[in-house]
């Protein structure tokens, strides 16, 4: 079979894990004997035959941009004339059986209407919200959740859907019930709704068993509000479990903040000892800086438990596939697809989202009988395997449509 995968990003141009399973996906589909190309917004990379130009500056500097240089993204994110055109010379030259679409922020409405209309067997994956929210996240300027459609995302969500109506994806695949349920609002999307979830990869090597004492807490993902990295500290904190450590790993807005309460990230990989040339506070809240690859690993190896405090409607986190695949428990907000993600054995330590005194009560329950929350590892709730199983069958369905 021949896919053409579209996605804005690619690594090593990398914001957030769509991009990242984008990738993987592409080599999981290779090594099964099918032959990938894939098209990105500016972003070169492995298996890339073309690329819509990324104008007026490349994606990854979206945010840093002033008002009148985000309008101008948005503006071109509502109709982008280049994706017509590059879509349909790579359509017309690659031939694919099947155009399987991620997150195309940038290339516009455009990437999901083109292979409807040269008739070729499209499926798309809701990753975030970029159809319903200019942002993609449904998440304020200053950081904090939306709690209802702002006039502008509600204004480019009719747009998007009066675009798109006519020539819309063959099968939507959610990476969780949760995305999925926002997304049915939209006309087009009924009856093309399934849940496909984000599959779990297999850790590199067994996890070392931990002999659990006071527990190590660890934080993974971007140092912003609507992460609920602020309700974190401030959770642990009230907590006060006596020798208990808070690694956090991270960079974004909220960097300050947490040196503040810990230690500024040196650049190393977690320890049983505070980064190189810094102490933990008298808190226990370690800042760690960017944690990935080999220091991933480092990092759930040092911690019991993990937070993910979401104070938004966070659509599947990856974190907590991998936390689950070395049977890490995790201490998770009642938001988006958390609670559909996390050990059944952990669910107890579920908590409202925004709630710190909760959260509190959640990290002291685990501290007191870390063995009552803890599962084997288990690749779940999909693997692989289970994944390109899924697939498949929506590559055929779409071709059936």
């Amino acid at each position: 079979m021949r896919v053409l995968l579209l996605s804005s990003l690619w690594p090593p141009a990398v914001l957030g894990g769509a991009e990242l399973h984008a990738a993987q996906l592409a080599e999981r589909l290779v090594d099964a004997g099918h032959e990938v190309g894939v098209v990105t917004y500016g972003s070169p990379g492995e298996r890339v035959i073309a690329q819509v130009p990324s104008k007026p500056y490349p994606l990854q500097e979206f945010a840093s941009q002033p008002a009148s240089k985000r309008a101008l993204m948005h503006l071109r994110d509502v109709w982008n004339p280049d994706t017509a055109s590059i879509l349909e010379k790579v359509i017309s030259d690659f031939a694919p059986d099947v155009v399987h679409s991620h997150t195309v922020q940038g290339m516009s409405a455009v990437a999901l209407t083109r292979p409807g209309k040269m008739q070729i067997p499209h499926v798309h994956t809701l990753h975030d919200y970029w159809l319903l929210c200019q942002r993609t996240s449904m998440v304020q300027r200053d950081g904090t959740a939306c709690t209802t459609s702002c006039r502008g995302c509600a204004a480019i969500t009719a747009v998007r859907e009066r675009q798109i109506r006519g020539n819309a994806p063959d099968v939507v695949l959610g990476v969780s019930k949760a995305v999925a349920a926002e997304h049915e609002r939209l006309e087009w999307a009924s009856g093309r709704l399934r849940i496909l979830y984000n599959p779990v990869e297999s850790p590199p090597e067994p996890r070392p068993v931990r002999d659990v004492g006071a527990p190590v807490f660890g934080y993974l993902g971007q140092l912003a509000a609507y992460k609920g990295v602020g309700t974190l500290l401030s959770a642990f904190k009230a907590a006060d479990i006596r020798g208990s450590r808070l690694l956090v790993g991270g960079r974004g807005p909220l960097l300050s903040e947490v040196q503040s309460a810990g230690a500024a990230p040196s650049g190393a990989a977690p320890s049983g000892a505070a980064p190189s040339g810094a102490a933990p506070s008298s808190d226990g809240v370690e800042a760690l800086g960017w944690v990935g690859g080999d220091t991933k690993e480092q990092f759930f190896n040092e911690i019991d438990c993990l937070v993910v405090p979401s104070e938004w409607s966070d659509p599947a986190p990856i974190v907590l596939n991998e936390a689950r695949a070395r049977g890490i428990p995790v201490i998770g907000a009642e938001a988006g697809g958390i609670p559909e993600l996390i050990s059944p054995k952990a669910s107890a330590l579920l908590f409202p989202s925004r709630d710190s005194g909760a959260l509190s009560d959640r990290l002291r329950m685990f501290a007191a009988a870390p063995a009552d929350y803890t599962a084997p590892p288990e690749l779940a709730p999909l693997d692989w395997a289970g994944h390109l199983e899924g697939l498949m069958t929506a590559y055929r369905d779409a071709g059936a449509r």
